[in-house]
Parts: structure tokens; sequence; C-alpha cells
């Protein structure tokens, strides 16, 4: 009685086979093609930075750029800078960050604190610094950089004498970088 009952199976799945395989080759012979009509994948768009430009510029504004953006991007938005700039007081191919201040001096003023040129801001921010801005400073190595950015992750720097306390730096490196680094 097992016996007829699994030879009317196997004759079943063997039909299936040839059904699914006529209806692959779509009964002429000629095989069928399949398509997946996948959606093409969208580009996110890039995330925009806001700077604020000021000083010998033609049009001194708020622009918002894309983050990968250079100071020369931002003096390029706000209309180039003017006959009176002071060409060497920008480094034009730093990065910018998001409310960054740009200030294009005339030849002999001094760049207002906190703004791109100026001497604070030209120290690297331990707070936000990447390991390789942090590998530019002298005696700091790829695996200083990384301790320096774990112990940040915890708890930020409130002053810079905090490399030291924490045990980052000696002593002898701390007074190498203290001038070149801030906490922001």
């Amino acid at each position: 009685m097992r016996r007829p009952i699994l030879i009317l199976l196997g004759i079943a799945a063997v039909a299936i086979a040839v059904l699914t395989a006529v209806r692959l080759h779509g009964g002429d012979g000629q095989p069928v093609a399949i398509v997946e009509d996948t959606p093409a994948p969208t580009r996110t768009p890039d995330p925009l930075l806001v700077v604020d430009v000021a000083g010998a510029v033609a049009h001194p504004g708020v622009y918002r750029l894309a983050a990968t953006s250079r100071i020369v991007d931002a003096l390029l938005a706000a209309g180039g800078m003017t006959g009176e700039a002071d060409l060497g007081a920008l480094n034009k191919a730093a990065p910018i960050r998001d409310g960054q201040r740009i200030y294009v001096p005339r030849p002999g003023e001094t760049v207002p604190a906190g703004s791109a040129g100026s001497d604070a801001q030209l120290k690297i921010d331990v707070n936000h610094a990447t390991a390789a801005e942090l590998e530019a400073l002298p005696g700091i190595g790829p695996t200083t950089a990384a301790r320096i950015v774990r112990s940040r992750g915890g708890h930020p720097f409130a002053r810079i004498e905090d490399l030291q306390t924490r045990g980052l730096v000696t002593a002898r490196v701390f007074a190498d970088i203290r001038d070149l680094v801030t906490t922001r």
C-alpha cells in the first residue's frame, strides 16, 4: 500500500518540475527573462556647514557650504577677497567647521579672536581634533593620539593640563605642546 503512494508522489513531483520548466521557458522553448525591479540607490545630500565670512571680502555674510569645504570655498562664496585684503593672513587650504567665523584682515589689522587665522584658531582643540591632527603635534605618536581620543570620549578635557594629569603625555611633551593646543 505504501508503494503506490510513493509512486504517485514521485509522478506528482516530476509533473510539477516539468510544469515549472515549461513556465520558465514560456512554453516555446525560449527562456523567459526574469527582471528584478530594484530601485536605484538614492544619494543622501552632503551635510552643510554654516560659516560667517567677514572683513576684506566682496560680500561679507553667512554662507552654507558643503561639509568638505575649505576656507578658499568660503572666500569664493563671499565673492572673493578685496584688493585691500592681506593675502597671506589666512591658510586658504584649511578645512572649515560649522559655525566658524572667517575674517579676512587688511594689512596690519589684527584678526579678531576666535576667527580663522587668529592665534586661538590656529591651536589644535584636543576635545575635537582627529587622531591624525594630534599626531602632527611634537612628541605625539599614533598610540598617544589614540589614548587622547579615548580619554576625551568619556570626559572632555576642561583644561589642557588634563593631558598631563590624566597621564596621557609626559611633562616634557606637555611643555612642547602647551602653546599649540586648546580646549573649546
